[in-house]
């Protein structure tokens, strides 16, 4: 092998690298994986695609998400309304002061206040206290 060509087999493979670094995709020799992924498929499987709108409020700029979680699962309702059931998770509320609210018909409803900055991700969770039995 002349000088050149090594030269060139070591600028190819450093070009290969870089794009296998930076672009999240596979270096491999010979022919296709398995999955037949090419140089073609490999950049459009690794590209990120669009996020749907996450449930809850429509998506604007000025918003974030909660995670509602309890054990057992109870009913929630958010400032007021219904919502489901929990567990919630990457509901996405406006920016602001919210209250959560779960319904435990056997022990009471509880209100829980969050204040949600934009792009904010905040867990509310009701944690209920342990059963003290009494030891006979």
């Amino acid at each position: 092998m002349t000088s050149l060509s090594r030269k060139a087999t070591r600028t190819i493979l450093a070009i290969s690298m870089v794009f296998v670094f930076a672009g999240g995709g596979t270096l491999g020799c010979g022919g296709a994986s398995e999955s037949g992924a090419g140089p073609e498929t490999a950049a459009s499987q690794t590209a990120p695609k669009a996020e749907e709108p996450l449930p809850g409020e429509e998506v604007v700029e000025d918003s974030g998400t909660l995670d509602i979680l309890s054990d057992p699962p109870q009913d929630v309702l958010l400032d007021g309304k219904p919502i489901g059931k929990t567990p919630l998770t990457n509901y996405r509320v406006k920016m602001g002061s919210h209250d959560v609210t779960f319904l435990d018909p056997a022990e009471g409803d509880r209100t829980m206040s969050v204040n949600v900055s934009p792009g904010d991700h905040q867990t509310v969770k009701l944690d209920h206290p342990p059963k003290i039995r009494e030891q006979k």
